[in-house]
């Protein structure tokens, strides 16, 4: 992994606000979202989301701090921690893999996130760590 100057002072200003350096990080035009391992997500974020606010304002922009994972499931579950996961299916075709994840209609606009981020950065998450495309699909329920 390559890591440019700006990710750099970004990574090293998240571990003087939080106290723990991310293991991953994506930039984009809609904020920045960190990946944290699980055992110190909690410190990272900081009671009531303290540390995530800190950061939003010292760096101006959204951001979004999530749990790290070795697998593609487990993965899109620590990302999308707050919305309900009605199904997740990997389908292989030759010289592609695409994970389609089903949210309720009802929490589309919390899966896709603030100006996109969420979905936009767990789709390029998912291809980075996975090689994985990633569909998000919505179902209504009730």
């Amino acid at each position: 992994m390559e890591i440019t100057e700006e990710e750099l002072k970004l990574m090293n200003l998240f571990e003087s606000v939080t106290g723990v350096m991310p293991s991953d990080m994506i930039v984009m035009d809609e904020g920045t979202v960190f990946l944290v391992d699980p055992p110190i997500l909690g410190k990272a974020i900081g009671k009531k989301g303290n540390n995530v606010q800190r950061l939003k304002q010292r760096m101006n922009r959204n951001v979004l701090v999530s749990k790290n994972a070795n697998d593609p499931e487990e993965f899109l579950h620590g990302f999308f921690n707050n919305v309900e996961i009605l199904s997740f299916e990997i389908r292989e075709a030759p010289g592609q893999k695409v994970a389609f994840l089903t949210v309720p209609d009802s929490q589309r606009g919390i899966a896709i996130g603030k100006s996109g981020l969420r979905i936009k950065a767990a789709k390029k998450f998912l291809k980075k760590k996975f090689g994985v495309d990633l569909s998000l699909r919505t179902k209504r329920v009730g």
